[in-house]
């Protein structure tokens, strides 16, 4: 991923917490606030996989990152 993808993700994860928390004050917006919680933490989950195939892959330059 790019750092502009890596920045969209922060930006939306961010999004979907804040409205999941304000949905979750509501009586009928629970379940819905438990599906963009859910998405926010599953953003916030592919970004750290990013990062830890990135240190993987090693310097860009060797092996895979580099191709």
């Amino acid at each position: 991923m790019d750092q502009n993808t890596i920045d969209r993700l922060n930006s939306i994860s961010q999004e979907l917490n804040a409205r999941a928390h304000a949905l979750s004050k509501a009586a009928d917006g629970r379940d819905h606030a438990l599906i963009m919680s859910a998405l926010g933490i599953m953003i916030e989950e592919v970004r750290s996989l990013d990062q830890k195939v990135a240190r993987l892959d090693g310097p860009k330059g060797i092996g895979a990152a580099g191709s």
